[in-house]
């Protein structure tokens, strides 16, 4: 009865109308629309009912006015297709909003779904945050080779003065210090890190598997 839901991820179909400009449906699609269908996949794919008041602005110049009965109807059969546990999970996973169409009345799965789905992205952030530090550490880091490198080159200069060369070595000394104990921080960040891919990637096969 009804067209099979597009596969292409929402949310770069809404960013492809968002850049192209288009409206939601174009005047043939107005003039061969069937509401019923239109709001079940509308549904399906993850939109709010509110779209519905979109399409009519789409159609608005094509004379053809939504059938807000059907529309609704088809809506709510198409919802338990996008409203499921697995849905919310990966709409979490990835930061993104909770479906507000999908209540936790009617789809507690989904409301379960994406609990789970916000513990999985509150680790990833925390990975983000530590790869974030790892990398500011390390370009310290490498700062510091590089100035350990110049004092070295001073240190051994034979033209220099004795205590140019003095004034380097301990200059030398201090920051090949600092560089390992930076060393030793990123090395503990890049454990945390790994213990928290760890735990990220045993959150989501557990989830998968308990579908």
């Amino acid at each position: 009865m009804y067209r099979s839901v597009s596969k292409r991820p929402r949310s770069l179909w809404a960013l492809f109308v968002l850049l192209s400009g288009c409206a939601t449906m174009s005047p043939e699609e107005c003039l061969q629309a069937n509401w019923e269908e239109v709001g079940y996949n509308d549904a399906a794919e993850g939109y709010a009912m509110s779209r519905s008041a979109e399409h009519r602005e789409a159609c608005a110049d094509t004379g053809v006015s939504v059938d807000f009965e059907l529309y609704r109807n088809g809506y709510s059969l198409g919802l338990p297709y996008y409203c499921t546990r697995e849905t919310a999970f990966e709409t979490a996973d990835h930061g993104g909003a909770f479906a507000t169409q999908c209540t936790r009345e009617t789809f507690p799965d989904y409301a379960l779904g994406y609990s789970e789905g916000r513990e999985v992205y509150a680790l990833k952030s925390q990975r983000s945050e530590l790869q974030a530090a790892i990398d500011d550490k390390a370009a310290q880091s490498d700062a510091l080779l590089s100035q350990i490198a110049v004092l070295r080159e001073t240190r051994d200069d034979p033209e220099a003065t004795k205590d140019t060369r003095q004034q380097a070595r301990y200059q030398q000394t201090q920051l090949e210090a600092l560089y390992r104990a930076l060393y030793d921080e990123i090395e503990q960040l890049e454990d945390e890190r790994d213990d928290i891919s760890v735990a990220i990637d045993s959150r989501i096969a557990a989830f998968y598997g308990s579908l």
